[in-house]
């Protein structure tokens, strides 16, 4: 059988690491119709040789394209391609800022659309701006579609700008600044926090100050405080914005909105070791649902977008070939917390 030669050549500035060009270099053979299904590429002693490359680096290209279900080995035979793209289609980068309970919900939801003759991997970049363009430099031309939750940096604009745009899908923040650029499945931070206290204002009314607790405002953070500052001014309740609550003085008939669950549990924590009951003494909502706070302290009230409807919407926007803008529903679960 023959074996079908790669033919590279090595960019010596190229920011890509060596297996990253093999694997785009296969794929491209692959697209161009010059490899096809059953057909036998280089040995590893053969690309080491030839490319002088070390066997970790050709090993890593090669896993990568396995892991794919790209190709295949046989032992005694060789690596041989297994699967065209024309045979998945839909091979989908997932780029998440970090992975917590909720945005596991949101994966799931996305595996669970695509399941069916399609792929996708998913990396998470935990708002390193490093790691965020070396994952997307490192994926350009190797997926059929990029749905990525950008970071608020003007350089992670530019590393999004490198792919290609027809492919491009935003999830969840970026809505403000990628909207007339992008499709996306996002949620409307200001909108959402204003209409749930506007919608709730007799609940919020029993307390005689809102407090909005967020680690600082930046990106869908600022919109998350303009929409409570302005709800707050225009129904003329006394409200404060703040970024240490270990810093603060918590009074009695205090109502808590809280972004981050470690400010949920000083919260929890002070009504215990105080005596106090939230939901009477002080209020708590706590932004994104999990199971868990359906049952601490009796039930912590939240307000969330729907993890769920967000990956299946992103996902059947995939499998349709569309190009929307959807604004994800953002709802509150009243418990007895607030």
């Amino acid at each position: 059988m023959k074996t079908i030669d790669f033919n590279l050549t090595f960019g010596s500035n190229s920011v890509r690491p060596k297996y990253r060009q093999i694997v785009a270099a296969v794929l491209n053979l692959i697209d161009n119709g010059i490899l096809k299904k059953g057909d036998r590429i280089p040995s590893l002693n053969y690309m080491c040789k030839k490319y002088d490359l070390s066997q970790d680096t050709v090993l890593s290209a090669y896993n990568d394209l396995k892991s794919k279900g790209i190709i295949v080995s046989q032992v005694g035979k060789g690596y041989f391609i297994s699967k065209t793209r024309s045979d998945v289609q839909h091979n989908v980068l997932l780029l998440f800022d970090m992975l917590t309970a909720y945005k596991e919900n949101l994966y799931e939801a996305i595996k669970s659309v695509l399941i069916s003759g399609s792929s996708e991997q998913i990396f998470f970049h935990n708002n390193n701006l490093k790691m965020f363009q070396t994952i997307l430099e490192d994926s350009i031309g190797q997926y059929s579609e990029y749905v990525i939750m950008p970071m608020d940096h003007p350089s992670a604009f530019d590393a999004i700008q490198k792919l290609p745009p027809h492919k491009v899908f935003i999830l969840d923040q970026g809505r403000e600044k990628y909207k007339k650029l992008f499709p996306y499945v996002c949620q409307d931070f200001e909108r959402d926090i204003y209409r749930i206290l506007k919608e709730n204002e007799t609940l919020v009314k029993k307390y005689q100050r809102m407090v909005l607790v967020i680690p600082h405002q930046k990106s869908h953070f600022k919109n998350i405080a303009k929409g409570f500052k302005d709800f707050c001014k225009q129904y003329l309740i006394s409200s404060e914005v703040i970024s240490n609550l270990r810093l603060f003085k918590i009074n009695p008939a205090d109502g808590f909105v809280v972004v981050d669950d470690r400010d949920l549990e000083i919260l929890v924590r002070w009504c215990h070791e105080h005596k106090m009951k939230a939901g009477i003494d002080i209020g708590i909502i706590s932004y994104n649902e999990t199971p868990l706070k359906g049952i601490v302290d009796s039930g912590i009230t939240t307000i969330s977008t729907d993890f769920s409807q967000m990956g299946k919407n992103m996902a059947e926007m995939i499998l349709n070939n569309q190009r929307l803008k959807i604004d994800n529903p953002f709802y509150l679960i009243n418990r007895q917390s607030f």
